[in-house]
């Protein structure tokens, strides 16, 4: 079940199916990207603009969005790693 009990990996919206985003972003060259949020959009393109609407408050180098389903688990919470 995703997040608001909805299944699967997208989001049913007024305007159609849309994607959960992760937003990475650094402050600094020597920085590795980090988690900074996610976002829902139903395009890459709308993704794009609400993460730099919604995470504007630091002056990043760098920000990059993926799909959540485009995300591979290495291992979760509470998996034992050998």
């Amino acid at each position: 079940m995703g997040p608001g009990g909805v299944s699967g990996p997208g989001f049913n919206r007024v305007h159609g199916r849309a994607r959960e985003y992760e937003v990475f972003a650094r402050k600094a060259r020597v920085e590795p990207l980090r988690l900074v949020g996610s976002v829902v959009a139903p395009d890459d393109d709308l993704a794009v603009a609400y993460a730099r609407a919604t995470y504007d408050e630091e002056r990043w180098i760098e920000m990059a969005i993926v799909p959540r389903e485009a995300m591979v688990t290495l291992w979760a919470p509470g998996e034992e790693t050998e």
